[in-house]
């Protein structure tokens, strides 16, 4: 039944720009604007490291530039085990700049932006642990031999003591090179070489987004206000979308940027799925850092509840600096993508796939979520398939932790208990087993979420969505199953 779904699945997933942005614009840079999506990846502290470290730097380095472009799965660099995987946002390498990598994606729709994000998010989390390892493996403890004026004797924690990943994405709408009055452009220099591939982009957006970058701190993820204000836009009208987008930016500082919005102040906002927690995150020094500035302001329970550092704000600010006319201009066109000159004639069709887990506790009892329509429920977790299904244990254990905040552990291949196909927007839905693995009395806080008894959930009357008590029923038999012949194996 898994096999089906992935059938499913699989025949929706176009191979839209494999072609076209692997060859087209690099030989015929004919289209005429594009929206591109820049990110920038830069290793802090690393000026003070290569003068501590001579004999360490130049395997860092290397390391850095690989790891981020094979983990990113970048054109021409990605590998075997990415984390990232969509054949239809193919993301490339733009240039090195020193210390800093630069990577640009096209973008043809407003639903390709919050999954990019999350994924960058994801890579970016452990990176400068895989660097560490990996240059540890790669010359081991070896003596420095008196050329560093730190002695290297754990060559890992020497590295993540000193260095991070400094994350900056932000986004622009950019025209063939020659076009007139526009805002930002696609250049192709030019060469001796027939269909080098080069390419630049220059403009004002793209000149901002190098100024942000200035304020990216280590191992967090900050996005530009209009990036910030698009990704909000597209959650408007889904409850869902628009508490998890609500959740997890922040507007971190409010800083003068050289040239930038007439010397109006410019928003810097953070990603980050773990707000709540975040005073225990930073390190001890981190807070003065003009970044956080909002927060040293007014504390941490202050930032959490003041409005004007929520992302909706964003949208008076692009109001009061006269951006937002522009930024609804560019969102329309994402909406509806066919007005986006595209590099290929195909056309991706979308694939929307609801997840439910039912959630068993070791005391027994059963996690059951009501919703204020549908009434009681198991939860749902919405993806699309385009933007890169992995695993079932990944997409439902970092789903439910997005959404609702659980900590749950999934079989890498679970036993289906029910499939569904819901016919208002041809929706595909799944529904799988899952363990609870936190503290029971945190479920006590959560305000839609109940603890059930098996007995309770058979004799509700409340109300529940279709086939609720049969796929519990069916869920009961399968668990019994599977941990009889867990069993049998000890």
């Amino acid at each position: 039944m898994v096999e089906t779904i992935l059938t499913v699945l699989g025949q929706n997933i176009s191979a839209l720009l494999s072609d076209a942005l692997n060859n087209k614009n690099e030989e015929n840079p004919t289209f005429k604007s594009g929206v591109f999506l820049f990110f920038s990846f830069d290793l802090a502290d690393s000026t003070a490291f290569k003068a501590e470290h001579p004999s360490l730097w130049a395997n860092v380095f290397t390391n850095f530039y690989s790891q981020i472009l094979q983990r990113l799965g970048v054109e021409n660099y990605k590998s075997h085990d990415s984390e990232y995987d969509d054949s239809t946002c193919v993301r490339k390498l733009w240039k090195l700049i020193g210390d800093e990598v630069l990577i640009y994606v096209q973008i043809t729709e407003l639903s390709q932006l919050y999954a990019q994000v999350t994924s960058v998010n994801i890579t970016i989390t452990d990176l400068m642990k895989r660097v560490a390892e990996k240059v540890e493996q790669e010359i081991g403890n070896q003596e420095c031999h008196g050329m560093c004026t730190k002695h290297c004797q754990d060559i890992k924690d020497v590295i993540l003591a000193a260095l991070g990943i400094k994350t900056t994405m932000w986004i622009a709408e950019c025209y063939q090179s020659g076009s007139g009055a526009v805002s930002n452009i696609v250049y192709h220099p030019l060469t001796t070489t027939p269909n080098s591939g080069r390419i630049d982009f220059l403009g004002r957006e793209v000149d901002e987004g190098f100024r942000m970058a200035k304020y990216a701190v280590k191992n967090r993820v900050i996005v530009s206000p209009l990036l910030a204000w698009l990704i909000w836009k597209e959650a408007q009208g889904d409850e869902d979308k628009k508490k998890i987008v609500k959740a997890n930016f922040k507007i971190t500082a409010f800083v003068l940027l050289k040239g930038v919005w007439r010397n109006r102040k410019v928003p810097i906002i953070m990603f980050h799925q773990k707000f709540e927690e975040f005073e225990e995150l930073l390190d001890y020094d981190e807070l003065d850092l003009e970044t956080y500035s909002n927060i040293k302001q007014t504390g941490f329970d202050q930032f959490k509840a003041d409005k004007r550092f929520e992302i909706e704000r964003i949208d008076s600010i692009l109001n009061n600096v006269y951006r937002k006319k522009e930024a609804e201009i560019l969102c329309e066109k994402l909406k509806n993508s066919h007005d986006i000159e595209m590099p290929s004639n195909n056309i991706v069709m979308k694939q929307e796939l609801h997840i439910a887990c039912i959630i068993f506790c070791e005391t027994g009892h059963i996690l059951v979520h009501k919703d204020e329509e549908r009434g009681l429920e198991f939860g749902c977790i919405k993806k699309i398939s385009e933007v890169g299904l992995k695993t079932w244990k990944k997409v439902c254990e970092e789903g439910y932790k997005e959404k609702y905040d659980l900590e749950i552990e999934v079989d890498v291949n679970p036993v289906p208990v029910a499939t569904y196909h819901y016919k208002k927007g041809n929706v595909l839905g799944l529904i799988v087993i899952a363990r609870y693995t936190g503290n029971e009395e945190i479920i006590k806080t959560k305000e839609r979420w109940k603890l059930y008894s098996e007995e309770e959930i058979k004799l509700t009357t409340e109300k529940t969505v279709d086939n609720f008590k049969e796929n519990f029923v069916r869920a009961i038999k399968i668990k019994t199953m599977c941990d009889g012949e867990s069993s049998d194996k000890n």
